[in-house]
């Protein structure tokens, strides 16, 4: 897939694009939207043909049940070209995509053209984006320390194991962690912003441990601990939970592991927060 900016389109790709299209993607060039509408924007201006179905006649769909693809054969063809030169699949036998690949190629326009409200915001404040790190479920495996207590703990700490004296030095990274937030480290201002147990004592000191251990020099004296999340101010929050102020924080959550928000696990974490490094 070629990486290119709206720019390197419109001065170098006019053969495999109408008239229509070429006046749509310079309205996309000088009109900053929000990164999430310009790629949408683009998507549509740049692949339209993925969005035929929602048009099609009856006649059209019928033929897309018996596998026939209603779009002429020499639309196809150019649309097909078009798909070639930007390093896209072309349109499967009945004229749907293939895979999402035009929407990624989309996304990567878009970050390197550089035009987009947010970025655009960054830049006039000529500062690092300041990003809040959860440590529970985000930076730390919590199951993990579960695994290696002994069954009497789990017995006598039912329904409240986060109590259980000393779990927290038993836990291993999350998967993907450690990197993530080294490379959140290089691009934002990266703090560490946990609750411990209150019921716990031994939570506190045994999550400054683990971030000793585990992140020494990058997080050194940026582990925040604080059962009122909300307080804090900043622009990214990365939290498996919306409790102890989380769902509250003024900047934007960013709900880690909830199926349906997007941020599933760190690499699509990164893949979003790479629009703002």
């Amino acid at each position: 897939m070629k990486t290119l900016t709206l720019g390197n389109i419109l001065r170098n790709y006019q053969e495999h694009l109408t008239k229509y299209e070429l006046e749509n993607l310079k309205d996309i060039q000088k009109r900053p939207t929000d990164f999430a509408t310009q790629v949408r924007e683009l998507h549509l201006a740049l692949f339209g043909e993925e969005f035929d179905f929602m048009t099609d006649s009856r006649t059209d769909s019928k033929d897309r049940k018996q596998g026939k693809n209603p779009m002429s054969s020499a639309y196809t063809e150019r649309v097909n070209k078009k798909r070639e030169a930007f390093g896209i699949p072309p349109l499967d036998a009945i004229g749907f995509a293939m895979d999402n690949s035009s929407i990624k190629f989309c996304e990567e326009v878009v970050r390197q053209t550089k035009n987009y409200k947010e970025l655009l915001e960054l830049k006039r404040k000529n500062g690092k984006q300041i990003v809040f790190v959860d440590m529970d479920n985000v930076l730390v495996d919590f199951q993990s320390g579960i695994d290696r207590i002994s069954k009497e703990e789990r017995a006598t700490f039912a329904g409240r194991l986060d109590e259980v004296p000393g779990i927290f030095a038993l836990m291993d990274p999350y998967e993907g962690a450690i990197d993530s937030y080294r490379w959140l480290s290089e691009n934002f201002d990266t703090y560490i912003l946990s609750t411990a147990p209150w019921e716990n004592p031994s939570a506190w000191h045994d999550k400054l441990l683990w971030v000793k251990k585990h992140l020494p020099e990058v997080a050194y004296k940026r582990l925040i601990l604080s059962h009122n999340k909300h307080l804090v101010r900043g622009d990214f929050l990365i939290d498996d939970r919306t409790a102890n102020g989380a769902g509250k924080f003024p900047g934007k959550h960013i709900h880690f592991g909830e199926k349906g928000k997007g941020f599933e696990d760190w690499k699509a974490v990164r893949a979003y927060l790479k629009n703002f490094a």
